[in-house]
């Protein structure tokens, strides 16, 4: 909306910034009834301004890679690894570990997708 050009840009960019926010409360508030899903990063749900619906996490007894693996064959793509974060992720002692996973939600994603991910995190950690 708006008279101009630029107008119509920032409120077209805040309402894709209010749909990502949606989105990534959806996978904080889901993410947290997965047992052995740990989140990192922030995620007090009030401080969703201050973060991207980009998410790093570690699922107990499943490599990242593996997990990649399993959630692409179900159709869900993710990244696995350092991502090019060697520091960070030696800081954060899961170097060893074959890094995190890696899960973002974007302007062109659903709610449904979102919980379609989280059931397949889910599963990974029950099967």
């Amino acid at each position: 909306d708006g008279p101009s050009r630029r107008e119509r840009l920032r409120s077209g960019m805040a309402a894709v910034r209010r749909h990502e926010e949606s989105l990534a409360g959806r996978f904080l508030a889901g993410s947290a009834r997965i047992p052995r899903l740990r989140l990192y990063g922030l995620t007090d749900p009030a401080r969703l301004g201050e973060r991207t619906p980009t998410f790093a996490l570690s699922l107990e007894g499943v490599p990242p890679d593996e997990a990649a693996g399993r959630l692409g064959e179900q159709g869900i793509y993710t990244w696995s690894g350092d991502y090019y974060a060697v520091g960070v992720m030696d800081h954060l002692g899961v170097a060893e570990q074959g890094g995190l996973l890696r899960i973002g939600f974007v302007h062109y994603n659903t709610e449904e997708e979102v919980d379609r991910a989280l059931g397949a995190l889910a599963g990974l950690v029950v099967g």
